[in-house]
């Protein structure tokens, strides 16, 4: 509740019964008890005035008895009056000419209007009079300021209150109900009954009794705004109506307040139909305004008169009996009651304000000027309601908390511009978002009113905590919507204003209810508020996140920007002068102070909301950063999904934010997001060497994060990989040298410590393309530094894999098994021969590792094996096979060699057949001999090796055994004539040499028939190629006169360039082979197909040909026939020839 309107007297104490009154303009119709008119002029307050009235002519033989009702019709210049049962209607300017109405004696009730209505499609202004008399309606139109009609209509009950619908449509009310009656068509509707039951039932709302009336006057949904087109005026039950026109009247009489129906225009050409204190709106058509109006109007108390401003119902009612109240100065007799006029707001139905006057009760209410004057008439005094400035009753309501009646004040207000009123009503919404969530912990609602309003996300976070608002939290003390101020208005709206004069009443609402408010955001965490508040940041970074992607740098928001106020204004209550109603009650004339006057400041609108763009990044680290908070708050589990995606939260404070609640793994997760690597791989390594077992313990979070990094950050990979690798010897070591026991616990140990193997497998030696992308030189190098069976891991990787084929890698393969190998202990462990076999394996498939390098990195005396298989690499096969018979000393692996490089080198098998039945070099170390003198080298078991010269005969039986071998088992292999040169005369003439020499015989026949085959042949395809030549070089061609190309259907001269082209199989078969076609050779260049042209000359071939087989001679007489060769199909020639 809030102060509407402020009640002045500005007559008092007149010497005559006011028993009716009328306005219009500034004009002011008084009707008295002994029949006499008067007249008034209103002066509106201004400056230093008050307002008052001005008697301006006294008509006191206006009538002969007591005026009971006063309207008036302004655009048709008519004064109605009713006095004595009948209506006298008189010039409104004059006040004179008289004119009885014959037909209305016994009238007790009357209503006007006027309108704008649309007759035969032209807009006509229509004013109507209807007067009920004596069981009929008659009902007086004008048109355009004329008079144009009567019309009477038959009534079956009493009429006690009528007001106009619209033109063509009378509102009523009986005794029993309400009914309508159409005009000119004379049918009369029933509405319903016409008391408190039937009006509830009607309204769809079943409410408690009077006394319980007055709880249905909080705030509800904001009215929309309401014009009224139209004018109305009513007398009797039903107090006065209004409009644009400005024409209102009302009658005074004692018995209207016995009169338990009563119907009033509203705003909107609405009509309010009350019994006692219960009533429904119903609009120009006589339809229930369901949908605007969805329960019915409760009044405190029975409304005996009731009229209306832009905005409000006013209503005099009177209160139970028994309430004290000062006799009228009148009649001494009359009983101790007292009245009271009732203020409601028309769209929310609310109770705004309650007037009492104590000096004597008012018996009626009008307005004039389109709702613009409200008069409340008494027997002898009349008071004027002056409207409280639209601004302060915003501010006042605003202070009470109560935002949706602030928001219907101003939709409904006429004294604000629409421009203005769509601003203020954009603030005010905002305010009530703000106060939903701070103040009525309706979260959801407020933040989808601040989307609605379109708001800049920063307007709701400041409402939070400031452990998540941050700087953004906003300071109580400087709050408009404080506790203070609320306080204050809750204080101020308990005291009363009593008047010390006789002439004023108590203007002061009753106090309102405290709001209830919630504990602050800063004092407790509101988890409803946060997960309310990470739902709107989470549809706004949508938004946010489709700007970004359609590349705008810019958001538009509405931004709400503060005014400065100055210094000394600071302690103002609410912004109103405090002493107002007080100074107000003061004035004992009608004029007063200057500084009585209300001072009106909008503390609570005092800012502007203006639409401006905002950058999308600093919004979007704004809105990311607070989602941020409120998932650490509410919801831990969503940090992760946040910040492993692309996300704008500021660095600094989500790091300390972070580090505070020990969300280590999410830290991560953002510095990664924003390119930290380095920052993320340190704390990753501090976690893992730290003590406490956490999630992040051991190497590998650091190498699993590893995998995440791109290509370029190589530099960084090798730096942190080093870390897990060497964490992962030690721990190898540690278990070797504990015979492989582990603890209780090493299980768990060995899945945050992954083995050195396992990390290369995963950071280097993997699939991912990043993996594939690193420079392998350098990884190899680094690995190789580390532990050369890394390096040898890695680059096996590479060469099966990635089939990399760089010769410094398959080098550095190379030094990696030499590095192990002559680092190894010497007793040739399984792991030794497994190493050694492994590297003789990639020396020997290897094509692509410098033989140079590797045969410099082999020991003198070591490693012969590997040794040969690298001079095999640079062709030196005799050094290599010396190696092998003498200084490994086994001729198995010396013939495996022969086999591996025969197709390279033929002559190797000979090379071997040589050494076999030679001595041994003196730059080769003979460890043969050594084999042969300890008996584990022996021909037989009878063979003795003391002596030199028998390791050497030794020897001898071994080789030429093996020479056999060789010559019967690769005989192809070996030439005889270079078996022969080479084996000594003394040979033993074994079976392996007969089994030699027969397969060379065999081979050299075998060569011979061969030889023989294919010269026979050679001689048969020459032959047949012959053949066909001669029969190629016999066709010919005639040209004459007469033949033309087939495509161009153009002659063929003597001096044309032709081609010929040769026949199909078909057409050959068909012409006995003389089916040769001939064309242009421009047309066989432009047309390459030589089937389309062969078909098209098909027929003309043939029939060439026939001419030809006929001795056809019409090329003879043309003068030379030439053939020609064909350029396109060879293995047809042409001879070029003279015709006979």
């Amino acid at each position: 509740m809030h102060n509407a309107f402020n009640i002045l007297p500005v007559l008092r104490q007149l010497p005559v019964r006011i028993e009716s009154a009328a306005a219009y303009s500034d004009r002011l119709l008084l009707g008295t008890s002994s029949g006499a008119l008067l007249v008034y002029r209103a002066t509106e307050p201004g400056g230093d005035k008050h307002p008052q009235l001005t008697l301006l002519e006294t008509k006191k033989a206006f009538c002969r008895r007591s005026i009971e009702r006063l309207s008036v019709i302004k655009e048709a210049g008519v004064l109605v009056c009713l006095a004595d049962g009948l209506v006298t209607l008189y010039d409104l300017h004059t006040l004179s000419n008289a004119t009885p109405l014959s037909n209305t004696k016994g009238a007790n009730v009357l209503a006007v209007h006027t309108a704008v209505d649309h007759i035969d499609g032209i807009p006509t202004l229509v004013s109507k009079l209807a007067v009920h008399a004596k069981r009929k309606v008659v009902v007086l139109e004008w048109r355009d300021a004329e008079f144009y009609k009567t019309f009477e209509y038959s009534a079956a009950d009493k009429i006690i209150a009528m007001q106009f619908a619209s033109p063509g449509l009378l509102a009523m009310a009986t005794a029993r109900e309400f009914l309508t009656l159409q005009i000119p068509r004379g049918q009369w509707d029933d509405l319903f009954p016409a008391d408190t039951a039937s009006l509830r039932t009607v309204a769809g709302v079943a409410l408690g009794g009077a006394s319980g009336a007055a709880t249905a006057d909080s705030s509800s949904g904001a009215g929309g705004p309401q014009t009224a087109p139209s004018t109305s005026s009513g007398s009797g039950g039903g107090g006065g109506g209004g409009g644009m026109w400005g024409s209102w009247a009302i009658g005074l009489a004692g018995s209207t307040t016995e009169a338990k129906a009563t119907i009033a225009r509203m705003p909107g050409d609405k009509l309010l139909l009350c019994h006692e204190e219960i009533g429904v709106f119903i609009n120009a058509a006589g339809k229930l305004c369901h949908r605007e109006y969805t329960e019915p109007v409760v009044f405190a108390r029975a409304p005996t008169e009731i009229t209306y401003t832009s905005s409000y119902a006013i209503a005099v009612s009177q209160e139970p009996s028994g309430s004290s109240s000062a006799p009228s100065s009148g009649d001494s007799r009359r009983p101790q009651t007292r009245f009271n006029v009732e203020v409601r707001n028309i769209a929310t139905q609310a109770l705004v304000q309650s007037l009492h006057l104590s000096e004597e009760p008012p018996t009626g209410i009008i307005n004039g000027s389109g709702g613009k004057q409200v008069w409340a008439i008494g027997p002898h005094t009349v008071w004027r309601l002056m409207p409280v400035p639209i601004q302060q009753q915003v501010e006042e309501v605003l202070a009470a908390g109560q935002y949706d009646e602030a928001i219907s004040l101003v939709a409904q207000s006429d004294s604000i511009l629409e421009s203005e009123k769509q601003e203020l009503t954009i603030k005010i919404r905002w305010l009530r978002a703000r106060w939903l969530f701070r103040d009525q912990a309706k979260y959801e609602e407020a933040l989808n009113e601040f989307t609605d309003l379109d708001a800049t996300p920063t307007e709701a976070i400041a409402l939070c905590p400031e452990r998540i608002a941050g700087d953004l939290a906003e300071d109580d003390e400087g709050d408009a919507g404080s506790d203070s101020d609320n306080d204050r208005v809750n204080d101020k709206a308990e005291d009363t204003q009593e008047t010390e004069n006789a002439g004023a009443g108590d203007a002061s609402p009753p106090a309102a209810a405290p709001v209830k408010k919630r504990s602050k955001p800063k004092q407790v965490i509101w988890k409803e508020a946060l997960y309310a508040l990470m739902r709107y940041l989470t549809e706004h970074r949508r938004v946010l996140q489709r700007a970004i992607t359609e590349n705008r740098r810019e958001q538009e928001y509405v931004v709400r920007v503060l005014y400065q106020d100055d210094d000394d204004d600071e302690d103002d209550n609410d912004g109103i002068d405090k002493d107002y109603g007080e100074k107000a009650g003061r004035s004992r004339s009608s004029t007063v102070d200057d500084d009585s006057l209300p001072h009106v400041r909008l503390k609570r609108l005092a800012f502007s909301l203006e639409r401006m763009g905002i950058p999308v990044a600093a919004m979007a680290q704004v809105v990311d950063t607070t989602l941020l908070k409120v998932y650490l708050e509410c919801s831990p589990g969503l940090l992760g999904p946040l910040l492993r995606v692309k996300n704008h939260c500021d660095v600094e404070q989500s790091e300390g934010l972070l580090l505070e609640h020990k969300r280590y793994s999410e830290l991560v997760d953002l510095y990664h997001g924003k390119g930290l690597f380095r920052n993320a791989l340190q704390l990753l390594q501090s976690q893992g060497q730290s003590s406490e077992r956490g999630l992040l313990h051991g190497s590998y979070p650091v190498v699993r994060y590893l995998l995440r990094l791109p290509a370029e950050q190589f530099e960084l990979v090798l730096e942190y990989v080093k870390w897990p690798i060497q964490a992962g010897i030690e721990r190898e070591q540690a278990l070797a040298e504990n015979d492989g026991a582990s603890g209780s616990d090493s299980s768990t140990d060995s899945e945050d410590w992954p083995s050195p193997s396992s990390i290369v497998s995963m950071v280097f030696a993997d699939d991912r393309p990043a993996a594939e992308l690193f420079p392998r030189l350098r990884v190899a190098a680094f690995l190789r530094q580390m532990s050369s069976p890394l390096a040898i891991q890695y680059l096996t990787y590479a060469f099966e894999i990635w089939h990399d084929r760089t010769p410094a890698l398959h080098d550095d393969m190379a030094a990696s098994y030499l590095d192990l190998l002559t680092g190894g202990s010497p007793d040739k462990t399984d792991y030794d021969e497994e190493l050694r076999s492994k590297l003789q394996r990639f020396l020997r498939m290897s094509r692509y590792y410098s033989p140079e390098k590797a045969l410099a990195r082999l020991p003198e005396n070591e490693l012969f094996e590997e040794r040969a298989l690298v001079l095999s690499r640079l062709g030196r096969h005799d050094y290599a096979l010396n190696l092998l018979v003498f200084g490994v000393a086994n001729l198995a692996l010396a013939e495996q060699y022969c086999v591996d490089n025969v197709t390279e080198s033929p002559v190797v098998f000979v090379l071997l057949l040589g050494i076999l039945v030679s001595k041994p070099p003196l730059d080769v170390v003979d460890r043969e001999a050594d084999m042969i003198r300890s008996g584990s080298l022996s021909a037989s078991d009878t063979d003795k090796h003391e002596t030199e010269a028998q390791v050497e005969a030794v020897r001898q039986k071994l080789h030429r055994r093996f020479a056999g071998h060789l010559l019967s088992v690769h005989h192809q292999n070996i030439p005889a004539a270079d078996a022969l040169r080479i084996l000594p005369l003394d040979m033993e003439f074994s079976s392996d040499i007969l089994k030699y020499l027969r397969s060379q015989l065999c081979a050299l026949d075998q060569g011979m028939r061969s030889t023989n085959i294919v010269q026979n042949l050679r001689l048969g395809a020459d032959q047949q190629a012959r053949r066909q030549l001669s029969r190629l070089e016999s066709s010919y061609v005639i040209i004459t006169d007469t033949r033309t190309c087939p495509h161009c259907l153009k002659r063929i001269g003597s001096g044309t360039a032709f081609a010929v082209i040769p026949p199909s199989p078909t057409a050959t078969s068909k012409s006995g082979g003389m089916g040769h076609a001939v064309v242009h050779y421009s047309c066989w260049q432009r047309h390459k197909s030589a089937s389309k042209i062969a078909s098209k000359d098909t027929g003309d071939a043939n029939s060439n040909s026939d001419a030809e087989s006929n001795g056809n001679d019409d090329g003879v007489e043309g003068g030379n026939t030439h053939t020609a060769e064909t350029p396109a199909w060879p293995g047809f020639q042409l001879k070029w020839a003279s015709t006979r």
